[in-house]
């Protein structure tokens, strides 16, 4: 190789190729830098962070804080990291409706409703989606519903599982970021009342929810179903539940997330999907049972490259439920909870700074 320098006849000095070559090499090694910033940096927007939580209800007490014009009040513990996420999906268990102050029926505990307001107070604490089919969808009648869909609708938050016209059937959610498509449907095993809201309410009909999943499944990179079922306030779920979460899993949802029986219940590896069989509540306030206090959200990280979606990295994340849920804090309540979760898990789970990642066994 020539090093040295050029030089014009008269003994003037052209330029140093030495000096030159070593400037070019510098400048190829910075641009391999920045470029390798700049992948990681893609590298990392690139993944879509969701978290999933359990029941939610904002009527009862809660409802009358909100009235009372303290919208902050049930979301404040833990506003700061629903905001870290892309989309965040949860289980709206109360219908939204104006019932002139009235939030729990005055001659049931178990009817209850929401103010007008819950909608932008689900906005604002960053909640993307709801499941709004659950056994309480009719507390209120066609007129709870019909409300609870124009209140979602007015917030901008999106939802699954019921419909203000019965003629519509109930369309999927669709949500995109980064070039990645989720798709979101939610079902009921029930509803609490006899009535004329069949076509309102997505109840679960097998040949249905075959069908739907199907068809979402060819427009979006990844399908969630949400299922509210099961007996209440049992540690295991009972036969029909689990026949009926797998359905869900074998007609092609990814993931299934299970609500309802208002305690934290484990993960199971079916087939290609995840199940989780109930995330228990969430902002709810059941004080009489120590699992009806305790609960997990689940974040999850996807990623496409080179146009096919990774195996989305999955992490539980304890919480202690109530009025104002909150991420629990402590080793002691952690372990204790997710020994709880293992008991009824096919998975395992191993403690990181982000939460417990969940291992799928090889075999799934």
């Amino acid at each position: 190789m020539f090093c040295g320098s050029l030089f014009f006849e008269n003994g003037s000095k052209i330029f140093d190729v030495t000096m030159k070559r070593r400037f070019l090499f510098s400048a190829i090694v910075l641009c391999g830098v920045f470029a390798s910033v700049y992948a990681q940096q893609k590298d990392t927007a690139s993944a879509v962070r969701l978290l999933f939580f359990g029941d939610i209800n904002l009527g009862r007490t809660i409802g009358q804080k909100l009235l009372q014009g303290k919208t902050d009040y049930p979301f404040a513990e833990i506003r700061d990291g629903l905001a870290e996420a892309d989309f965040v999906f949860a289980n709206l268990e109360s219908v939204i409706s104006d019932q002139h102050g009235e939030t729990q029926s005055k001659k049931s505990n178990i009817v209850f409703c929401a103010p007008p307001i819950a909608g932008a107070v689900l906005r604002d604490a960053h909640i993307a989606i709801v499941s709004t089919a659950n056994n309480h969808a009719y507390d209120y009648g066609i007129k709870g519903i019909v409300e609870t869909v124009h209140a979602l609708n007015d917030a901008g938050v999106l939802f699954a599982g019921t419909t203000a016209d019965s003629t519509t059937g109930f369309p999927p959610v669709i949500v995109e970021k980064y070039g990645i498509r989720i798709g979101f449907i939610a079902y009921t095993q029930f509803v609490n009342f006899r009535g004329h809201w069949h076509g309102y309410i997505s109840l679960y009909d097998s040949l249905r929810a075959r069908k739907e999943i199907d068809s979402l499944k060819r427009k979006v990179d990844l399908v969630v179903a949400s299922f509210h079922g099961g007996e209440e306030y049992k540690d295991t779920a009972d036969a029909k539940t689990m026949h009926q979460l797998h359905q869900l899993a074998e007609y092609g949802a990814d993931i299934v997330i299970g609500h309802h029986p208002h305690v934290p219940r484990g993960v199971q590896a079916y087939g290609r999907s995840l199940i989780f069989i109930s995330l228990g509540n969430f902002v709810f306030y059941q004080p009489q049972l120590v699992w009806t206090q305790r609960s997990y959200g689940v974040s999850v990280a996807i990623k496409k490259e080179h146009g096919h979606l990774q195996s989305p990295v999955f992490r539980l994340l304890p919480c202690s439920a109530g009025y104002q849920p909150s991420f629990m804090t402590t080793r002691e309540e952690e372990d204790l909870l997710v020994q709880h979760i293992q008991s009824s898990s096919n998975v395992t789970f191993e403690q990181t700074e982000r939460g417990y990642l969940v291992q799928i066994p090889d075999h799934h």
